[in-house]
């Protein structure tokens, strides 16, 4: 199960601050999407799947 992706609303086309706030929040949720589905390759490369998978962050 993924989180899902944020709703926009009528107020980010009235208003600045909505529209960047809603930004930021559709930006920050397609970062946690892609970590996670980085997560699950490298499992399944770990388990020894043939897979492409992007590097793990640094810590």
């Amino acid at each position: 199960m993924t989180e899902e992706k944020p709703k926009p609303t009528a107020e980010i086309a009235r208003s600045a601050k909505a529209n960047a706030d809603y930004n930021a929040s559709v930006e920050s949720w397609g970062d946690r999407l892609n970590a996670a589905g980085g997560r699950l390759c490298r499992f399944f490369r770990d388990l020894g799947m043939t897979v492409d998978c992007p590097a793990a962050p640094e810590q």
